[in-house]
């Protein structure tokens, strides 16, 4: 049967990934590489699903062993261990990268967001039907405005 120990392991190991993906999708999203978005977003997803069930399967260790779910319960098993330091180190260092991990996720997100809003302009300026339109209506490159100089026209 499975052990809290061996469950932390797990979860520092799958977070630990999940975190590394963040930086991955960081690097695709502020370089050339977007084409490695839709990967990194299918195993992120795997990633957190079994983060999920990892948590689950650790809350029903914690209940089944007389403690409370969660936070306060892994730290009230850590309590009770009188040789818990490898445990407390990796619970340690979970809580460490989950708030990496949530740092990460929201500097990703503001990072789509921005990339959405420039193509989102990029798109109005092309598909803008004002006399500054660089395209008409049937998508056709215009020429210059009449009574428009042009570069180099004096």
């Amino acid at each position: 049967m499975e052990s809290l120990s061996d469950l932390l392991v797990r979860e520092l190991s799958d977070l630990k990934r999940f975190c590394d993906l963040l930086e991955e999708e960081r690097k695709a999203l502020t370089g050339t590489q977007a084409d490695r978005l839709p990967d990194i977003a299918k195993e992120k997803a795997a990633l957190v699903g079994q983060l999920n069930q990892l948590e689950t399967r650790r809350d029903t260790l914690l209940v089944k062993n007389g403690f409370a779910k969660g936070r306060s319960g892994i730290e009230a098993w850590l309590a009770s261990l009188p040789n818990a330091s490898s445990d407390r180190h990796r619970w340690t260092e979970l809580l460490k990268l989950a708030a990496q991990a949530r740092d990460g996720n929201e500097t990703n997100g503001k990072l789509i967001n921005i990339l959405l809003k420039q193509n989102q302009d990029a798109l109005s300026v092309l598909l803008s039907g004002g006399t500054d339109s660089i395209y008409g209506a049937d998508g056709q490159q215009r020429g210059l405005a009449a009574g428009k100089r042009s570069f180099g026209a004096v």
